[in-house]
């Protein structure tokens, strides 16, 4: 048998273990499949996640840059991040599972809210005004009805570490508001006074009190009329 033809043979039994590896892999992947939690009953935000709104599936394997969740639920723990509808496949970004405590404010003309919705916190400390709170989740509204109560007492979910602060703010009666707000956009600004807010609102014209006087252009004075001779 000649060189070349058996150089021929080795590089023919390369290629097929080659090519035999690649679709053995390619038949595997196929079959692969991944073990994923799945929304099965539409939840609201802060919702806890339980056996009845959620289920685990295999489905499909869809690559490897999918961040699926698929850790073990705490009980009482893990809460929907946002709301979800059923069918939907939970992402790391759809579980809180940090602990939260469940406190109650006292808001001055809050909007109306609703269980599930999220709120932005503010609370008036002599004449300023700063966010305490950035996305809030509404659990109770009012008497704990959640369905849309026009009663200033709303009920939210904290971090836990945070909620002796919370207690400390209500038990010293600390005039708090609220926004239905996303949190998405909103700035983390510092202690703000009237006079800061209407600056930033007019684009820096303050026009209060004096200074609304002060920028109104004064008149020219009247004419004095000449003395006139008597004949």
């Amino acid at each position: 048998m000649s060189r070349s033809v058996l150089v021929a043979i080795v590089a023919m039994l390369v290629f097929v273990v080659v090519a035999g590896a690649v679709y053995l892999e390619l038949i595997a992947s196929t079959g692969a499949k991944d073990l994923v939690w799945e929304v099965s009953r539409s939840v609201t935000a802060g919702e806890v996640l339980t056996p009845d709104n959620v289920q685990q599936q295999r489905i499909p394997h869809a690559g490897d840059n999918l961040d699926f969740y698929t850790g073990q639920l705490r009980t009482g723990v893990s809460r929907a991040a946002h709301a979800m509808g059923a069918g939907t496949i939970l992402f790391q970004d759809d579980v809180l599972n940090e602990d939260l405590a469940l406190v109650n404010l006292t808001l001055k003309a809050p909007p109306q809210l609703t269980r599930g919705e999220t709120i932005d916190v503010y609370a008036q400390v002599g004449s300023q005004t700063i966010m305490v709170g950035r996305r809030l989740m509404v659990d109770q509204v009012g008497s704990g009805s959640g369905n849309g109560s026009s009663n200033n007492n709303v009920a939210v979910l904290v971090p836990a570490v945070d909620e002796p602060h919370w207690i400390n703010l209500e038990a010293s009666n600390v005039s708090l508001f609220a926004a239905r707000s996303s949190g998405i956009g909103v700035p983390q600004l510092r202690a703000q006074t009237m006079q800061d807010a209407i600056a930033a609102l007019t684009g820096g014209a303050t026009a209060i009190g004096g200074a609304a006087a002060a920028a109104q252009p004064t008149p020219p004075p009247a004419p004095t009329p000449s003395p006139t001779k008597k004949p």
